[in-house]
């Protein structure tokens, strides 16, 4: 029997997120991508979570284009018996209408029997979207899930956007449990952002929703040009210290990054009381880099076990 994913936000909970597979694969292709994910699930016995995002691409109109199966029939190929919770993320802005989102969440929490979500915003903030915005949307579903037990509300941070915090406490008080960051290859603006929040969080009697650090392996210098073109903030420092690395040695260096990124922002969670709780999102970005997320997960427990750093010494 499954560990709910809301129960493991109260310790340090370790997610590994896999993009599900094209639109355009092969029934091969699909079955050999199951395959690979319910392996490494059960290899991972440290695992709380899959995080299944929705891969959508948006025109000059902000219309979207799905190049990817959609993460509940991607769960329905996993199975049930999968062990983990799946974590499906759907790009709200883009459902036809708030009433569909409703129609949406319901049809996930009793047809699909899903109790994990990350609920995502649309890329632009001049276009004028057909569905709701992030915070109508938690509030939806979190009617939707009345009665039902166990529910863990996800959101996105993005430490660089203005006002970044001002939105973390809107969030978390329209219903969000958890957040995951873009992927991370500097400790700075994420430490603070985290310790701003916990400080406000702290100040207005909240509990601070848990944060998932978002670390991605990466094997070569198209990885970097990839994820910063996603958003990532690939500073010339991290990119002249990856990439300068033998291809072998390049997934290593990015493995030993991120456990350096989590120790600092340990220590800048730790300076609000009570301290914002951390957990970890390894993204395997490409089909290619899989085995090194997966490494990376399996190495996350020596990270957290590892004593705590001061906090002064971010």
């Amino acid at each position: 029997m499954r560990r709910p994913f809301r129960t493991s936000l109260a310790s340090t909970p370790l997610v590994l997120e896999i993009v599900p597979p094209s639109r355009r694969a092969s029934e091969k292709a699909i079955s050999t991508l199951v395959d690979r994910v319910r392996d490494a699930v059960a290899s991972l016995g440290n695992l709380d979570g899959l995080n299944l995002p929705q891969v959508l691409d948006e025109n000059h109109q902000g219309q979207p284009f799905l190049r990817n199966m959609d993460p509940r029939d991607f769960v329905q190929r996993l199975g049930s018996d999968l062990g983990v919770d799946p974590i499906v993320n759907n790009v709200v802005a883009h459902v036809p209408s708030a009433n569909a989102f409703r129609r949406w969440a319901r049809e996930s929490l009793d047809k699909f029997g899903l109790r994990s979500f990350v609920l995502v915003g649309g890329t632009s903030s001049r276009v004028r979207y057909p569905g709701p915005t992030v915070l109508e949307a938690n509030r939806i579903l979190r009617s939707a899930a009345e009665g039902h037990n166990e529910v863990a509300l996800g959101n996105i941070t993005i430490p660089d956007r203005e006002n970044e915090v001002d939105r973390l406490i809107e969030k978390t008080r329209a219903g969000c449990d958890f957040f995951t960051t873009q992927v991370l290859f500097e400790a700075e603006p994420m430490a603070t952002v985290v310790r701003a929040y916990g400080k406000r969080c702290a100040a207005q009697g909240m509990k601070p929703a848990t944060v998932l650090l978002s670390f991605a392996p990466v094997s070569d210098y198209q990885d970097l040009e990839f994820l910063a073109w996603l958003g990532a903030s690939v500073t010339p420092r991290t990119e002249e210290a990856l990439s300068g690395s033998e291809e072998k040695a390049l997934g290593r260096s990015s493995i030993e990054l991120a456990r350096t990124l989590w120790s600092h922002l340990l220590a800048a969670a730790l300076q609000s009381r009570p301290a914002v709780p951390l957990g970890v999102n390894i993204e395997e970005v490409s089909l290619h880099n899989f085995d090194l997320a997966v490494q990376m997960a399996r190495e996350f427990p020596s990270w957290r076990d590892a004593k705590s750093p001061r906090a002064d010494h971010v």
